[in-house]
């Protein structure tokens, strides 16, 4: 009977360690471990090496025949063994040789002098080895097999990141909350497009407060950010934040969700504007002509003229900036019109500062809709990830750029005609800015919201906004903006009528838990850190859902299946 060291805080019945705690100062100790067995090599009749795996690291297994009993037998045990089959072993730690203490993981320094295996379960050959990254199949491979995929340590790393960022919140939260002033972390479910930034069932964390102004909610949720990011990232950061109106970040940067931590804005060049309702602006990208090639700028020729068909811009061009001028300068073109004018073009590519060498998009919308991103939005997010891919331009991944988007448009254009219906930007429940009240009544396409997205390095982290508590001010907005049916308002006239009845100041936000945990681990996809994803089909390729059920399942919830009407 060999003495047991104490039992760590992760030891069960089963062990006393994890693989990945183990280290120098456990030399000479006798430890029980359980994982997934990998890299079996029969060195000759008599050793034995085993790479032994668990949730929290590895360790190397000597399997001797000094120091096992019935070797044979166990020795033909581990050479039946595939590739993550699960076992149990005892033995001493002891210190490798020192030609063979290599990496960074202090498991390097020592391996387990094993006495006894046990097979605790073993592992059919598995559809794909989750260890081998440069052989991993697609992502719809991976998902059906999600229990496999979850062995990767990426994976692992990104659901425990996951953790410690819920446990952050739910820590600042508890002691910021109260009964007017509640939080939950929640699922939701979006009936929306899927991209790898969406998902159908997602988690948010929902925060809604009385008595506040908008300061008030934007203070608390910063240091809340400060919060997590110092628990989960042990890294600082600065508030307040950078606040940003909506017409400056679209004119700006072409999106309501800018990554500011590159330069690449966008100018308004008023001088090319022939229709009142349309704004004209370009893009420079400094030396851009030289470098990239032809080939390169096909993928923008195609998003400019993808852009046209889709109406986000009417007249949108690329241009190489050259010693004689610009090519590409047909009548077709919105800077043909700088030399119809009396403003020649070489003076028009001064006074945007355009040299010979540099790239230069020109480009005009309709200043009526409110789009998430502009076409020169577009492009230049596409020409930054090209520039970088080029090393040309340098974004740290470690640069955290945090701002608040605000005044919003309260209303939106239907269409993009200046006189097409209004439609609420955000929700119909938004207030209006105080100083844009009077225009509810004779400009509301003018009025602002009170509305604002949290921002971070181009991605919206998440959205609020102070509500309407007036009940007259919803009632007006309901009828005469937005223009509702009688049944549409009557199914929210039970919250119209708690409005008169003594309702507080309020307003809230949710921040969109997955995509901060993507921020957190820098994961591409929000299916990388969730446990069970669906595909971007919509459907859980794991637990093969949705499927067909049977006409037993359908009756017990009371559902029957009916025959379509003939087509007339």
């Amino acid at each position: 009977m060999y003495p047991i060291v104490t039992r760590a805080a992760l030891a069960t019945s089963m062990r006393t360690h994890t693989c990945g705690e183990l280290g120098a100062r456990h030399v000479g100790q006798f430890v029980e471990l359980c994982g997934w067995a990998q890299s079996i090599r029969v060195l000759s009749d008599t050793l034995v090496f085993v790479q032994l795996r668990d949730a929290y690291g590895s360790v190397q297994l000597l399997v001797e025949r000094s120091r096992v009993d019935e070797f044979a037998e166990q020795k033909r045990l581990l050479e039946t063994l595939t590739t993550d089959a699960l076992i149990g072993v005892r033995g001493k730690v002891v210190k490798r040789p020192a030609d063979m203490a290599k990496g960074d993981s202090q498991a390097r320094e020592i391996e387990l002098l094993v006495d006894n295996v046990q097979v605790l379960n073993r592992a059919m050959p598995l559809p794909f080895n989750p260890h081998v990254k440069a052989n991993l199949p697609g992502e719809d491979v991976r998902l059906a097999h999600r229990h496999i995929d979850l062995r990767r340590s990426e994976l692992q790393t990104n659901i425990r990141t996951r953790s410690k960022a819920a446990m952050a919140i739910r820590q600042f939260m508890d002691d910021n909350a109260g009964f007017d002033r509640y939080f939950q972390i929640a699922r939701c479910f979006r009936d929306e497009d899927l991209r790898a930034d969406r998902q159908p069932e997602f988690t948010q964390v929902d925060i809604e407060m009385s008595f506040v102004s908008k300061g008030d909610i934007q203070d608390v949720l910063e240091r809340l950010i400060q919060h997590i990011w110092r628990q989960v990232m042990k890294v600082d950061i600065k508030a307040p934040f950078r606040r940003m109106s909506f017409a400056e970040a679209t004119s700006k940067y072409g999106s309501d969700k800018p990554d500011t931590r590159f330069g690449l804005e966008i100018a308004q060049v008023p001088q090319l504007i022939s229709d009142p309702n349309t704004v004209a602006e370009v893009l420079v990208i400094p030396d851009g002509a030289r470098i990239f090639t032809s080939k390169e700028l096909a993928p923008l020729t195609n998003l400019i003229r993808l852009s046209q068909a889709n109406s986000e811009s009417k007249l949108t061009s690329m241009h190489k900036i050259n010693d004689e001028g610009a090519t590409g300068v047909s009548k077709a073109t919105l800077l043909a019109r700088s030399i119809e004018t009396k403003t020649t073009l070489a003076d028009f590519l001064k006074s945007v500062s355009a040299r010979s060498g540099d790239l230069l998009f020109v480009s005009e919308r309709s200043q009526h809709i409110t789009p998430a991103n502009t076409t020169l939005g577009r492009l230049r997010t596409s020409v930054a990830k090209m520039l970088q891919d080029k090393g040309v331009l340098d974004i740290p991944a470690t640069k955290f750029d945090f701002l608040w988007i605000e005044d919003f448009p309260l209303f939106t254009r239907q269409t993009d005609e200046a006189n097409g219906r209004l439609l609420a930007t955000h929700h119909p429940f938004t207030a209006p800015v105080k100083e844009d009240l009077p225009l509810l009544h004779s400009n509301p396409a003018k009025v602002r919201g009170q509305h604002y997205d949290l921002v971070l390095n181009g991605v919206e982290l998440g959205g609020g906004s102070i509500r309407v508590h007036d009940q007259q001010t919803q009632e007006y907005i309901f009828k005469e903006i937005l223009q509702l049916s009688p049944q549409v308002r009557d199914s929210f006239g039970h919250l119209v009528t708690a409005l008169g009845q003594g309702c507080p100041p309020h307003g809230g936000i949710a921040l969109g838990l997955d995509r901060l945990v993507a921020i957190l681990t820098g994961s591409a996809s929000l299916r990388d850190v969730i446990a069970f994803p669906k595909a971007a089909s919509g459907r859980d390729l794991f637990m093969h859902a949705p499927a067909h059920a049977t006409l037993e399942q359908l009756a017990e919830y009371g559902i029957k299946m009916a025959k379509a009407p003939p087509e007339n």
